[in-house]
């Protein structure tokens, strides 16, 4: 962990009472070396490059309905194969098959994971 660019925060303790009181867990705290903030902050971005949006699935109920992700009103949906994505306005967003679907919270992320916008988007 990276706080204000200025501590670095690294070690495995886990913020809960658990950890506080009872486990053994180890935590170090270091301040005042700018070139390994600097490394770290380079670690973090370079793997939040390839990272994916979590969206929690809604629980199935008695009902049998299939979970649906859990997400903002305007979501965008890659395709897997193409790398490209459609907003929810462009054709074929309804139509797209839901197992080569990855959602993404807004456009930025997308492009971020190397997708593009599909050519018949507005």
């Amino acid at each position: 962990m990276v706080i204000d660019s200025t501590t670095i925060i690294t070690g495995s303790f886990n913020f809960t009472k658990a950890a506080e009181e009872k486990n053994a867990e180890n935590m170090l705290v270091i301040t005042d070396v700018p070139e390994l903030v600097q490394a770290y902050e380079a670690h973090i971005r370079l793997h939040a490059g390839h990272a994916h949006l979590y969206l929690r699935q809604a629980v199935v109920g008695s009902s049998g309905t299939t979970p649906a992700a859990v997400s903002g009103e305007r979501e965008i949906h890659g395709n897997k194969k193409s790398k490209m994505y459609h907003l929810p306005d462009c054709p074929g967003y309804t139509g797209m098959n839901p197992t080569s679907v990855m959602t993404f919270a807004h456009e930025a992320q997308a492009q971020q994971a190397g997708y593009r916008k599909a050519k018949n988007c507005p």
